[in-house]
C-alpha cells in the first residue's frame, strides 16, 4: 500500500476508534438500546481489527 494510503487510513480509524471509547467513557451511550450498544461494540471492534491488518500490512515491505 505504501506508505500514504496506509499511513491516512490508520490515521482516520484510530480518530473515530478513540472518539467512540471517549464517548463510552464519559457515557455518551448510556440510555441507548442494547441493539445500538451491541452495533457500536461490533463496530468498534472491526475498526480495531482493521487498524491491525492494515498497520502488519504496511510493516511488510
Amino acid at each position: 500500500m505504501g506508505n500514504g494510503a496506509s499511513s491516512w487510513i490508520l490515521h482516520m480509524a484510530f480518530i473515530i476508534l478513540i472518539a467512540n471509547l471517549w464517548g463510552v467513557i464519559i457515557k455518551e451511550w448510556k440510555g441507548v438500546s442494547k441493539k445500538t450498544t451491541t452495533t457500536i461494540a461490533i463496530g468498534m471492534t472491526v475498526m480495531f481489527i482493521s487498524i491491525l491488518i492494515v498497520g502488519y500490512g504496511n510493516s511488510l515491505k
